[in-house]
C-alpha cells in the first residue's frame, strides 16, 4: 500500500521544476486559476502544497503553456498589484484601446473619479 505525503515546493522550487521565474503572486494567482481541490498556495510560508498523487507540474505546466500561448491571460491590476485573469475578472483599462492599464474591479469601484484621472489619465 502506497503512503500519500503531502508535498511543498518553495516558489523557487516550483520555478525550477517548470523551468519559468515567477514571482509568489504570480504563483498564488495561478493555484487559484488551476482550481484542483487538492492543491493550494500557502502564504505564510509561500509554498505550494498538495497529496503526492496531485499531478501538480503537468497542471501547472498546461496553465503556464496556455499564458504563453494567449488562451489565458493574466495581469497585474495596476492599482493593487494582484494577479488577475482577465477571462474571469471584470475590471476597467487606463488606456482602452491599447488594452494597457488593467485596473479590478473592487479597486475600481472604490476609486473616485479624481482619483482615477489624477494616477491614469494625467
Amino acid at each position: 500500500m502506497k503512503r500519500i505525503t503531502t508535498e511543498r515546493l518553495t516558489i523557487a522550487e516550483a520555478n525550477d521544476l517548470l523551468d519559468v521565474d515567477m514571482e509568489p503572486g504570480f504563483w498564488e494567482a495561478l493555484i487559484s486559476l488551476i482550481s484542483y481541490p487538492e492543491l493550494s498556495f500557502e502564504p505564510a510560508t509561500q509554498s505550494v502544497a498538495f497529496p503526492s498523487y496531485v499531478p501538480f507540474r503537468e497542471l501547472a505546466k498546461e496553465w503556464i503553456e496556455g499564458l504563453e500561448t494567449g488562451i489565458y491571460e493574466i495581469r497585474l491590476c495596476e492599482h493593487c498589484a494582484t494577479y488577475c485573469d482577465l477571462n474571469r475578472t471584470d475590471g476597467i483599462w487606463a488606456i482602452p484601446d491599447k488594452l494597457e492599464g488593467f485596473i479590478c474591479m473592487p479597486c475600481a469601484e472604490r476609486m473616485s473619479a479624481r482619483e482615477y484621472f489624477e494616477k491614469y489619465l494625467a
